[in-house]
């Protein structure tokens, strides 16, 4: 074999052998990239299946409520032209002031006038010292007087008006409780009548409702006392007024009106002629006597709803039995006996 020959041999098995290794590189690096595209096709079918699903709708845009509700920026606030002036003098001139003319001499200097008082309307509040001094009117003094004096015991009693008004004279006293007795608001009655009142003998405790009837009932009393013995009522004397028992001073039986201040039983007269009637035996006495007693009885009978004589039982012999106490369903009934 000749050295061409040799030398042709070999860059065969030369040529052979880079053609292998070319074609097991080629080989292999389409293995590669088929793996490689294997596990990215892998990959992203499942990071597809992980993503959720799209809304059917895509959703609207809405406003941003902070933008909505935000607050408006504050503007700056305008300073007033004499500001302005003084923080910018050269930018913005001012006038100049003329000079002022001069005043020509007089013989006398005029006074300037001097400032009035300013009314009351103007004055704002004075001090407490200005105040303290300052002398009160007459209405003031007379609103002072009329506060009410009376004391912490009494300021849930009731007024009467047959005090206030001057148809009885009298005063209101504390109140009475005796067990199921008592009144709220008692009076003490010394006289009865507004003009040409009548005195009683003693006083008496009554409620307000027998003051205001009593003042009502002396008025025709009068008329028939001048015409029956000529001359008016000067006193009355009483019996019972106020008293806790029952009924005519028993043990049993219902609680007596003279238990709650409203009763008075009437005794006798004495007239400013000097004459006296007694109920006991003026009831059968003279006729002037018997006159008087009976229209007495009747106008008692048209004022009051209880009203018990010498006729009605043995108790009352010697004394008219007075009250407003409740009879019937509707407290209508009159009782006159």
């Amino acid at each position: 074999m000749t050295l061409f020959s040799r030398q042709s041999h070999c860059s065969a098995i030369v040529l052979l052998s880079l053609t292998a290794c070319i074609a097991s590189t080629i080989i292999i690096g389409s293995a590669s990239d088929a793996d490689a595209r294997h596990r990215r096709g892998h990959h992203a079918r499942q990071a597809k299946s992980m993503r959720p699903p799209l809304p059917a709708m895509v959703p609207i845009p809405e406003a941003n409520p902070r933008a909505v509700t935000a607050p408006e920026t504050p503007k700056p606030e305008e300073k007033p032209a004499t500001e302005v002036q003084k923080a910018d003098p050269q930018t913005t001139p001012v006038p100049e002031q003329k000079p002022a003319p001069e005043a020509k001499p007089t013989e006398k200097p005029v006074e300037p006038p001097k400032p009035e008082p300013p009314k009351a309307e103007q004055q704002g509040p004075m001090p407490d010292s200005a105040a303290k001094e300052q002398p009160k009117t007459e209405h003031e003094e007379s609103v002072e007087k009329a506060e009410p004096s009376t004391s912490p015991d009494r300021v849930y009693q009731n007024a009467c008006p047959a005090i206030m008004n001057g148809e009885v004279q009298g005063e209101i006293i504390p109140p009475l409780s005796e067990g199921v007795c008592g009144e709220r608001s008692p009076l003490k009655i010394t006289a009865i009548g507004k003009d040409n009142a009548v005195k009683l003998a003693a006083a008496i405790t009554t409620n307000c409702a027998m003051a205001g009837t009593l003042a009502s009932w002396v008025v025709e009393i009068q008329q028939e006392a001048q015409k029956d013995f000529g001359a008016e009522i000067e006193s009355i004397t009483t019996g019972s007024d106020y008293q806790c028992r029952k009924v005519n001073n028993g043990h049993q039986g219902r609680v007596s009106e003279h238990a709650f201040a409203n009763a008075v039983d009437i005794v006798a007269f004495k007239f400013k002629n000097g004459k006296v009637t007694e109920l006991t035996s003026g009831w059968k006495g003279k006729p002037e006597e018997q006159t008087f007693w009976r229209a007495l009885h009747k106008a008692s009978c048209d004022r009051f709803m209880t009203v018990i004589g010498p006729d009605g039982d043995a108790a009352h012999q010697g004394n008219l039995h007075l009250d407003l106490g409740c009879h019937g369903r509707k407290c209508e009934a009159r009782i006159c006996q």
